[in-house]
């Protein structure tokens, strides 16, 4: 993935990703939020198949969308990060459409 694809527009708020055993938050531009997923440059690897819950949010709403999510890419390394790939799964129909509407105005903004 180029750091051209990833947000600089100032539009999203921060991501938070948690599982059960790390927790951290990236900024808004080193997210690239896609209709069924995430994808994101981190400095930690995380292990193919980790079931993760995402917070993603947006300033149109107050309320984060909460998101259950598998890594299903993981690659790069320690010095220049990692760029991990996240698919979304068992998402309600209205998060569905919350997460579409953001993936949709970040592709605009790029």
């Amino acid at each position: 993935m180029k750091t051209t694809k990833l947000d600089n527009s100032g539009v999203f708020e921060p991501m938070t990703v948690r599982s059960s055993e790390i927790e951290f938050t990236l900024p808004p531009e080193a997210v690239s939020v896609r209709s069924n997923g995430v994808e994101f440059l981190s400095s930690r690897e995380l292990p193919v198949w980790s079931e993760l819950t995402i917070d993603l949010k947006s300033p149109n709403s107050d309320a984060p969308i909460h998101c259950n999510g598998i890594v299903v890419g993981a690659s790069g390394n320690k010095h220049s990060g990692f760029v991990i790939s996240i698919l979304f799964v068992g998402m309600e129909a209205e998060a569905q459409s919350q997460v579409e509407a953001l993936a949709r105005v970040q592709r605009m903004t790029l």
